[in-house]
Parts: structure tokens; sequence; C-alpha cells
């Protein structure tokens, strides 16, 4: 049985580059490949793919958040983040939210198809111009006894308005997205601005790129 490979990126070169390096394997199947965030959930729960593999920072929906819900609808489902991203603040996030393998788009492709193959046999794979803190340190950042991240403290639905402000949405945009009403969006707000110490958008949105939720 080939084993089934989703593709979640917001751009739509990378997406079809990935598809087209990946077709010539014949025990991969690409049942789908998706570059709006809103899709992505969806089509987890209807092509339920063995290994998905995902960009770490895309609109209105960030790859750790994007991790753990996958990982709620299907536990077995291997997640590789695929990115530019090489920011030490949030890889022992996305460990804690299952990830088997990080693979920095700076590196050869064939970074990425060594991943899936050691993936599918249950491994986990970082590439080798990866942030050494990562790869020395992997099983350590789970034992040690680290101080609890504030960023931690908010649900998902806060790290959903959190993200989408950050990115400059406004009030209004971010509730019809969300289909909530402004007013919650404004609560949401304010306990995320309590929760993380914020006192300002500016330090709001430095927050969010130091965490590379948004890009600079």
């Amino acid at each position: 049985m080939r084993t089934k490979v989703m593709v979640i990126d917001d751009h739509e070169v990378v997406l079809h580059g990935i598809a087209s390096a990946l077709s010539k394997n014949e025990e991969l199947e690409i049942v789908a490949l998706i570059s709006d965030p809103r899709e992505v959930l969806r089509a987890v729960e209807q092509k339920k793919p063995d290994i998905v593999i995902m960009d770490l920072a895309m609109p209105h929906l960030n790859g750790i958040e994007c991790t753990y819900q996958i990982r709620k609808i299907g536990p077995k489902i291997k997640i590789i983040i695929y990115t530019m991203h090489s920011y030490r603040d949030f890889l022992a996030h996305l460990l804690k939210a299952g990830i088997s393998a990080y693979v920095l788009k700076s590196s050869p492709l064939s970074d990425l198809t060594m991943a899936i193959e050691v993936v599918r046999k249950n491994g986990t794979f970082f590439s080798d111009n990866a942030p050494e803190f990562f790869s020395a340190h992997l099983q350590d950042l789970l034992q040690k006894g680290e101080k609890t991240d504030p960023f931690d403290l908010l649900s998902p639905r806060e790290r959903q308005v959190f993200q989408m402000l950050a990115e400059g949405n406004s009030i209004k945009k971010t509730a019809e997205y969300l289909c909530i009403s402004p007013k919650t969006v404004e609560t949401h707000k304010y306990h995320i601005m309590e929760k993380l110490n914020l006192r300002s958008m500016a330090e709001w949105t430095k927050e969010a790129i130091k965490r590379g939720i948004v890009s600079i």
C-alpha cells in the first residue's frame, strides 16, 4: 500500500515543486495540495494522509497550531515541517506538538525526500543545517525542567486571534474570518495581552516575529 502524502504551503510554486519531485516515487501517493489554510483540517479529515508536509508560517494559521490540530484528528499522522525559518525559540514547541521532521527550504531537495523515507519508518529527521541547538539537544528539550512559556497559556482560539492581528488584520476582519463577534475578538485581545504581558501592538508584532508566526 502506498503512503498517502498531503502537502500544505501557501505558495503554489512550492506545492507543485514538491509534488513533481515526489511523483517519481511509486511508493508515495499525493492525495492533496493545499494552499488555503482554511481547507487544511477539512482535507486532513477527508483524505486521511499518512504524512503531512507543511510550511511553518502560513496566513491565519501557523504551523505549530496546525500541527496540534492535525494530531487531534489523526494521532498517527507524521508531520514534516518544511520551512525557510530556523528560529530557535519555537523548536521545542514543534517537538512537543508532535512533528517527525524539520527540513529547511535552503537545504537540498534530497533532504526532504530522505525525511519522508525516515519518517515512513517511524524515525525522526532534521536537516544538517537546522539549528545546532535543535539537533544536539533534541531529547533534552522535553526532559529538562523548562519554565512555563506564557504562550502555552493561550487557547487555540487566542492563538488564531494572536496571529491574525499580528498579520495586520482588523478586529472586524478577524471576527468575520473566525465567525465570532468583534466584541469577542476584543476580549481575546485583552486576555492575550494580559497573558503575554504585552503593552502595545508594536510589542505584539515583535512577539509574533520572534516566534516565527509572522515574517518581517
